[in-house]
Parts: structure tokens; C-alpha cells; sequence
């Protein structure tokens, strides 16, 4: 059963006895199973009265020393405590309790709850339980003691391998031995130079490097050996424990305690740079881990660039599986699983339950690799797999949470890639409604206009063939004959708006002359272009072009069609071009009115119409136009002229290897600098 004690007296929480807010519950974890039991009971409590819980690992330099299976259990508490949404905390420390008040001031923690000891009479005598201490200190504060049998209690933790801590604690000891000893004879050597403060120094200064080096036992273990060997040796009388003077039991007193006091220090410092040390690799890490996710700009580029990061800082091989069906994971980026079946049970286990598995997780762990869930709210994704060089060896402290964290960003950057494919697909089905709309409205208008004519037109025939005479009948047909071509390039463009929208336009590509394209164009257009002045002026040293020249033609009719709907009749047309930068600069140019500034960054949008109630056409031209010289490898533009009216211009490469023209073709004056009445001159 829980003890619920409320301390008594002034608290160093808060100035106040009173509290304003909303209710805070602190769940303290240790190297003990009884961890996993408080983090389900502080979840029933959260639960039950509403409360946002917190759940707080203090890491001692004691942690560094555990076997694996207690950092096992804090990691297991910990990714419990987050699964069933608690904030999970680890912060580093010397003091627990002092830490533990530290977070609860900071956070405005209202109860804290932790378990009950079930041994440590030792530490009842030298100074207090954790728990005697909390109930102390904790002010205000509800203070929640939960019991548990003596096996989860974790009086005692199990300490490693006797061999193993047999040698590693006799290699401290031998470094330390060593270091004492090489400062005695440094010391011998300057005995007769050196008084005895500077002596004392020297003995300090040995103190401090060795602290800086090893572990606490060792450090603790070359104070004693440096004030013995010194007060033998350099305290008269000399080589005996008997001291002549009272003031030099004083000097080694002193000593001892300055020796003490800077191996404690020089532990604690060495042990905060390491701290600090991991940190700061954890957050390069993820920082780094971050930029790359974030510069992906597609799935594939995504899971590979986590891949390869995931790999180059555990230094192992990783790979990302993501679900095809509920029951079924395949892998997408990374090597394959290994042929053992187990691999595969464990990561649809793992992707099933949410939960980490794998090597060295206390979890189904007789696998080579580490199984984390991508979560992505509250979610799966997928699993990532990370296999080390040696799978089931004990992991570092920092394995597993820096994974995790890895985890949770990938998982994260998977679900805001799937929501910006979501995104996309919905804005794009979107526009294709409301470019369907658009185009049956503007196709129905544009077949109605010239189906009209030609129903009229031809009912004038049929009705009339007695009273009209062949001027009348030939005017009819003309005008039949004219709307058609105009539904032809209706539906010519529709189509081929179609076909470069889907991809399927293969282009074929020979050498042709600009002339020669530029004239069918014109020919064309012979009809609309009656009436109006065509200036044509183009290099006379203008090479062949690898082009398809019929849809380079679609482009000259489009750009001139263009003019011709947005000008009066009779406005000059000036077709020029001029070579620049290995490329073909060809403009089409008139002197009509211009554009409206509004329409300037829109001249090439699908179905835009700068100027619909006078011109006629659904607006798919220069778009058409744009995706042409696109798939050329060029570029077009459009804009107006300072001396009035509007311009387009476009660029088309220019390749190696255009054969030479024959003498016969290269006098082209009658497309050079030309200027006639009508295009068929």
C-alpha cells in the first residue's frame, strides 16, 4: 500500500504554504525492477485524478559503474513511463534527493512519489534514507512511498562478474600505485632543492592527475599512499612514522584533507565533462540528424539519408522497415534482414506493440539487432533496425535513449512526409477539378461560338441555293472553312496540352533551319495574317537546330495566334532572333496594347486569359508553348515593350555537331531582314 506523508515546517520549495495551480505528480525511477511497478502506479494515479506526471532518472557517477541489467531496467522504466505518456526526464547529479527537490521546484511539482528501501541500515545511521530526506526537505509537497517485496526493492544490486571487477579494479589501483611512486622519486631527486611546501605541491599536483584519470578508489586510495609515503619519508624523522614537530602532524592533517577535497572536486569535474561530453554528442547528433531529415524532399531521399546517419554514429549497419500491410513489413532503406526467422517475428512484434526489442534490451533480445518503433503520434510508422558490430555485448548508457531520440525523429519526419504527400495529392486533385471545371467551361463556350457559325452558315447554303448568288455561296463556305480550322486548333491543343501533361511526347529530333520552320508556320496562318505587315529579321549566319520541328512549329503558331487575338487587325507582327551564349534567342513581338501589370506573372498559367471577354481560346497556348521549349532544354519569357505592346521570347540550346548547309541553302535573304504587306509574299 502507498504512505502518503505530508511533511511539516517551512519548505525551500515555495515561500508559500499554499500552491496555485494545477496538480503535478513526480514519479522517481533507480536501478531496481520495483521502477516498473512505480511507473504503472503513477499512471493509475495520473489517471485517476487527472494529473500531468513526470517521470525523473538521476544519473550518479554510480550509474557508470552499474552491470547491464540494472541500465537495462532504467531504460525499460523510462520507455515505459513515455509509452504511457509521461515526460520523461534523466538529468546528472551527485546528490539524488537534491536533484529530485531541484526538478519538483522547477516544474511546480505537487506530489512525488518513490519506493520504499527494504535495506540500507548503514545509510539510516551515516545520514538518512532517501525517503527520510525527501520527507524532510519536501515542504508542502505530498510525498508517496510505495513498498514492494525485497527482490524489486533493489537493496541490493547485483554487482558485475567478480573476474571482471576483479581486474579492472586492481588496474586503478596498480595506475595510482605507479603514479604515487614516480612522484616519491621525483620528489627524492628535489629533496635536497625543494622546501617542504613545495614538496607538499608536488604531491597534490600527483593527487589531482591521477583523480583525473581514475575512478574514485583509485583516487581515494593515492591520497592515503601520498601523505604515508610522505610523512615516512620527507617528515623528520625520516624514514619512520615518529614526528619530531607538532606543527608537521598539523601539515599533514592539512594535506590529507586538501588531498581529499581535491580528488572529490576532480571526480566530480571529470565527471561532469563527461556528462557534458554525451550530451553534447546526443545533440550534435540529433541537431545533425535534423538538418538532413529536413533538406529530404522526398521519401526515398528521407529513409536513406536516416540510414546512413544512423549508421555513421553507432558505427553499425541500420535499416528501416515500413508496413505494407498490418501483418507484413518490408524493408525500405538499408541491407535485408538476416535469414534468421527470429529477426522478423521481432520487428512486427516491435511494430505491433510499440515497445523496443532486440540485442541487449532485456526483450526478446536473443536477436542480433536492436528493434526501435518509429512512432509518429502514438503510432508506429515503422521499425528501424540497427545491428552493432558486436550485437551482445553491454551497451554504453547512451545507446538506447540516443536511438530512441533518433527514433522518434525519424518517426516524426515520416509522418510530416506523409502529410505533405497528403497535402500535395489533395491540392492536386484540387486543381484538376478546377481545371476540369475551367475547361468545360471555357471549351463549351469556344466549340458553341464556332459551331453556331458554321450551323448558320451552312443552313444559309442549304436555304438559299436558288437566291444566292456565287459571291454569297463562296463568303458561306469561307467562313465554314475558317471556323473549322479554328476548332482543329481548338482540339489540337487540347490534345497536346494532354499529351505533355502526361509525358508521353517522345521528341524527334533532327537538324532543321529556323527558316524553314518559321515559313510553315507562317504558311499556316496565311489566312488570319492577311491584311497585316510581317517583319521577319534573323542572322544570316544562323546555324541548324536539333530540334522536332513540328512542335517547334506549334510554338510559332501559338506565339503568333497569341498576337493576333490581343491586337487590332492591321498591327504590324515583328518576328526577330539573335544568336547569345551557345543558344538561339528567338522573339515574336507586336505593338498592341500591351499586358495588364497583373497579368505579368501569369502569362503561362493552364487557362489563364489576360483578357477573356475580348479574346477568344480556353488559354491553353502559351502554356503549351511553355512546355515545349521546356522539354527543349530552353526557356521562354514574355513581357512589353517600352515603345509599346507586348514580346515573347524564347531559347532553344545549341548542340555540337550541326553539319554544315550546302552552298545552295545558305542565301536566305528572302527570310533575312524582310518586310512585306501580307505573309504570302
Amino acid at each position: 500500500m502507498p504512505e502518503t506523508t505530508q511533511a511539516e515546517g517551512w519548505s525551500p520549495l515555495s515561500p508559500e504554504s499554499g500552491r496555485v495551480g494545477p496538480e503535478r505528480l513526480l514519479v522517481c525511477l533507480g536501478p531496481y525492477p520495483l521502477s516498473l511497478r512505480l511507473v504503472r502506479a503513477a499512471h493509475r494515479l495520473a489517471a485517476a485524478q487527472g494529473l500531468e506526471w513526470f517521470a525523473l532518472y538521476v544519473e550518479t557517477p554510480e550509474h557508470e559503474r552499474l552491470p547491464a541489467a540494472p541500465r537495462e531496467v532504467v531504460s525499460q522504466a523510462l520507455r515505459l513511463a513515455s509509452h504511457l505518456g509521461a515526460r520523461v526526464v534523466r538529468v546528472s547529479g551527485f546528490r539524488i534527493g537534491q536533484e529530485i527537490l531541484h526538478f519538483a521546484r522547477e516544474n511546480q511539482i505537487t506530489k512525488i512519489m518513490l519506493g520504499k528501501p527494504q535495506k540500507g541500515v548503514w545509510r539510516r545511521l551515516v545520514g538518512g534514507t532517501l525517503v527520510e530526506f525527501l520527507i524532510r526537505h519536501s515542504g508542502p509537497l505530498d510525498v508517496l512511498v510505495v513498498s514492494g517485496d525485497e527482490e524489486e526493492s533493489g537493496g541490493e544490486i547485483p554487482p558485475p562478474p567478480v573476474k571482471t571487477r576483479f581486474w579492472v579494479a586492481l588496474r586503478g589501483y596498480l595506475l595510482a600505485s605507479l603514479g604515487v611512486a614516480g612522484c616519491t622519486g621525483l620528489a627524492a631527486l628535489l629533496f635536497p632543492y625543494l622546501t617542504f611546501t613545495s614538496l607538499v605541491m608536488l604531491y597534490l599536483l600527483t593527487v589531482v592527475v591521477i583523480s583525473s584519470f581514475l575512478n574514485r578508489g583509485p583516487a581515494i586510495f593515492s591520497v592515503c599512499a601520498s601523505v604515508t609515503v610522505f610523512g615516512f619519508i620527507f617528515v623528520p624523522e625520516y624514514w619512520s612514522f615518529k614526528i619530531a614537530n607538532p606543527e608537521y602532524a598539523l601539515t599533514l592533517l592539512v594535506m590529507l584533507l586538501v588531498s581529499m577535497l581535491i580528488s572529490e572536486l576532480t571526480g566530480r569535474i571529470r565527471y561532469q565533462a563527461k556528462v557534458a561530453r554525451r550530451q553534447e554528442r546526443q545533440t550534435a547528433a540529433l541537431y545533425d540528424m535534423s538538418q538532413r531529415l529536413a533538406a529530404a524532399d522526398n521519401l526515398e531521399m528521407l529513409l536513406q539519408t536516416a540510414v546512413e546517419h544512423i549508421a555513421r554514429i553507432f558505427q553499425g549497419q541500420a535499416s528501416i522497415l515500413l508496413a505494407e500491410t498490418d501483418d507484413r513489413l518490408r524493408v525500405a532503406a538499408g541491407p535485408p534482414l538476416p535469414e534468421d526467422v527470429r529477426e522478423g517475428m521481432v520487428a512486427r512484434w516491435v511494430y505491433r506493440y510499440g515497445h523496443t526489442a532486440g540485442a541487449g534490451t532485456g526483450t526478446l533480445s536473443a536477436v542480433r539487432g536492436i528493434y526501435v518503433p518509429l512512432l509518429a503520434l502514438q503510432r508506429p510508422a515503422g521499425v528501424l533496425r540497427l545491428e552493432l558490430p558486436q550485437p551482445h555485448a553491454p551497451q554504453t548508457a547512451d545507446t538506447l535513449p540516443l536511438l530512441e531520440a533518433m527514433a522518434r525523429q525519424l518517426g516524426l519526419a515520416l509522418e510530416r512526409e506523409k502529410l505533405r504527400r497528403e497535402a500535395r495529392d489533395t491540392h492536386l486533385a484540387m486543381e484538376a477539378e478546377r481545371m476540369r471545371n475551367t475547361l468545360l467551361s471555357s471549351v463549351s463556350h469556344d466549340l458553341k461560338t464556332p459551331l453556331t457559325v458554321i450551323a448558320g452558315a451552312a443552313s444559309s447554303l442549304l436555304e438559299g441555293q436558288e437566291v444566292l448568288d456565287h459571291a454569297a455561296k463562296t463568303e458561306l463556305a469561307q467562313t465554314i472553312y475558317e471556323e473549322a480550322k479554328r476548332l482543329d486548333r481548338l482540339v489540337l491543343n487540347l490534345l497536346e496540352m494532354s499529351r505533355l501533361q502526361s509525358g508521353q511526347v517522345k521528341l524527334h529530333k533532327e537538324w532543321h533551319m529556323l527558316e524553314e520552320v518559321l515559313g510553315s508556320a507562317l504558311h499556316q496562318l496565311e489566312p488570319q495574317l492577311q491584311g497585316r505587315q510581317v517583319k521577319i529579321v534573323l542572322p544570316a549566319d544562323l546555324p541548324l537546330v536539333n530540334i522536332d520541328a513540328l512542335l517547334i512549329e506549334r510554338v510559332f503558331i501559338n506565339l503568333l495566334d497569341n498576337a493576333l487575338k490581343y491586337t487590332p487587325p492591321g498591327t504590324p507582327l515583328e518576328i526577330s532572333g539573335h544568336l547569345e551564349d551557345r543558344q538561339v534567342v528567338l522573339e515574336v513581338a507586336d505593338r498592341g496594347p500591351g499586358f495588364p501589370p497583373e497579368a505579368a506573372t501569369r502569362l503561362f498559367e493552364k487557362f489563364y486569359q489576360a483578357a477573356p471577354q475580348t479574346a477568344r481560346g480556353v488559354g491553353l497556348g502559351l502554356s503549351i508553348c511553355q512546355a515545349i521549349v521546356e522539354i527543349h532544354g530552353g526557356r521562354i519569357w514574355g513581357g512589353n515593350r517600352p515603345e509599346g505592346g507586348a514580346f515573347f521570347r524564347f531559347t532553344l540550346p545549341l548542340e555540337e555537331g550541326a553539319p554544315q548547309l550546302p552552298p545552295d541553302l545558305q542565301d536566305t535573304e528572302e527570310l533575312q531582314n524582310h518586310e512585306a504587306p501580307d505573309p504570302s509574299h
